[in-house]
């Protein structure tokens, strides 16, 4: 978790501290925040997938962790509403 932490935070990104332990949430004063996922995939191991969201329940997957202001350029241009998305 320490090193995700810290990969968010090289990007820009600030930490919500409310989920310690469990979670790992990157926010930033542009009304995003941005969400680690891992999943199983094939032989080759955790696949990270990052989930990029805006308050207004817009979201993103991206496979890189994108700065705040590239985090918001990607939601205008390919975000969609949550309900819309298959899953990852």
């Amino acid at each position: 978790m320490e090193e995700m932490e810290q990969r968010l935070r090289s990007a820009g990104w600030n930490i919500d501290d409310s989920f310690a332990g469990y979670l790992v949430i990157g926010y930033s004063g542009y009304h995003l925040s941005i969400l680690p996922y891992e999943r199983e995939v094939g032989q080759n191991g955790n696949d990270p997938r990052f989930e990029i969201l805006d308050h207004m329940r817009i979201t993103y997957w991206v496979r890189e962790i994108p700065t705040p202001q590239q985090a918001s350029q990607l939601l205008r241009e390919h975000g969609k509403p949550l309900e819309e998305w298959d899953k990852p």
